[in-house]
């Protein structure tokens, strides 16, 4: 089998997008998208690699200029990092409130090709993993959707994890207890705020149960077509962190080497699979599964079942 070029996980916020990380890099794609740059994660090009880039983000005569200039290293590095930004607008990110408006401008600032907007995801990098935290269809560019569902391509996987966990994770991801803080979007520094006004658990759970602009509010509804499309596969966090995490080995290759076929790698799935489960990860914290149960109150887990009961059973969690 061939791998794909390209591959795109669409991971939850607090869902372990970092084990997908590690799974994807572990198949030789590099990391594009929301996980923290690292140096052994994003992509290193060639000149020649540049130098397409450069093509597809200007125009034929600042192309042309650009290959002739001095300081071609740095503005063909400008580039990438524009034609980055670019296809995050367009694959419906949020960017502005996530990174700032200065994004955008930057990107516009640099690209002078008009026909970029017109240009396929199949005309990016490849050897590349873009991971997002959403696909949100009323958001993304139609185009794209229409060269995915034309080509099937990239090959898109769905990751999650119980809904209940994933609210605890946030809550303890937004108080600083991962080891490298909460990270860099800046939404996130209004919620860490507030959760420190709360003294207690059931206040915290609360609050973020109860604010419909909490992180990750509404990530599991917006990605029900994804649950259900046939054409993308579906991994669940319980079964990818295996047994260092609580879960089970079996379940944990059986995932693995759902995603091994589905985008194409004729990997060893048993051999992939000790190497997803990195507790060195800036975001990581305890990575446990079932660890609700020791922060809801009854009131919490009532109020949850009342909003969300319904996601709990199309998830597989009731």
């Amino acid at each position: 089998m061939t791998r794909a070029p390209r591959a795109m996980v669409i991971s939850f916020m607090k869902s372990g997008t970092h084990l997908m990380q590690e799974l994807m890099l572990e198949l030789d794609y590099k990391i594009v998208g929301v996980p923290r740059p690292g140096p052994h994660t994003g992509p290193q090009f060639t000149a020649e690699q540049l130098r397409s880039i450069a093509g597809l983000v200007l125009s034929k005569v600042d192309h042309d200029e650009l290959l002739d200039a001095p300081d071609f290293a740095d503005r063909v590095h400008d580039t990438w990092s524009a034609l980055v930004w670019h296809w995050h607008q367009r694959l419906g990110q949020q960017v502005v409130n996530r990174y700032g408006q200065t994004r955008i401008d930057f990107a516009a600032d640099v690209i002078s090709n008009p026909h970029l907007p017109y240009t396929r995801f199949a005309d990016t990098p490849g050897g590349l993993c873009w991971i997002l935290h959403e696909l949100d269809v009323h958001r993304v560019d139609g185009a794209f959707l229409a060269e995915w569902i034309e080509t099937q391509s990239p090959p898109l996987v769905l990751n999650y994890r119980d809904p209940r966990d994933t609210l605890v994770s946030m809550i303890n991801f937004l108080e600083g207890r991962t080891a490298a803080g909460y990270g860099n979007f800046y939404e996130a520094d209004l919620f860490s705020t507030i959760l420190s006004s709360k003294p207690t658990w059931e206040e915290k759970i609360d609050y973020a149960l109860r604010d419909p602009s909490f992180l990750g509010h509404d990530q599991f509804q917006k990605a029900i077509w994804l649950l259900n499309h046939p054409k993308v596969c579906t991994v669940r966090y319980e079964d990818l962190v295996g047994p260092q995490g609580g879960g089970s080995r079996q379940a944990q290759v059986e995932a693995v080497d759902r995603v091994l076929r589905h985008i194409g790698s004729d990997r060893d799935a048993e051999a992939v699979a000790g190497r997803v489960y990195n507790p060195q990860s800036w975001s990581f914290f305890q990575g446990r599964s079932g660890g609700w149960r020791e922060r809801f109150s009854k009131r919490n887990l009532d109020r949850f079942r009342e909003q969300y009961g319904d996601l709990l059973e199309q998830y597989g969690y009731e």
